[in-house]
């Protein structure tokens, strides 16, 4: 069937000439969500604690933004990758 793979899944628009690497692609996207998830518990409470002003409420607030920090690095590096695997999977690889 045009335009799904095996699975019976929908894909995206244009031609994919590596399967494997779509799927890569949406697999490293799907875990993406998850870490912003994640890193948004960490931030929202962090940057209101930061707005509130008392001395205590800085320190911490300041703290739970770097904490929110490690899980939005990962999720950023799994974006990447998975623009990457979803581009080569399109067109020619960047190696």
């Amino acid at each position: 069937m045009a335009g799904s793979d095996f699975q019976g899944e929908r894909l995206p628009p244009g031609p994919v000439y590596e399967r494997r690497l779509e799927r890569v692609g949406r697999r490293f996207g799907h875990s993406a969500a998850w870490f912003l998830a994640i890193a948004a518990v960490f931030l929202v409470p962090g940057i209101i604690l930061i707005l509130i002003g008392v001395t205590w409420s800085i320190a911490f607030g300041g703290l739970l933004v770097l904490l929110a920090c490690i899980p939005g690095a990962v999720a950023l590096g799994l974006i990447v990758s998975a623009l990457v695997a979803r581009w080569a999977a399109r067109h020619r690889s960047f190696a």
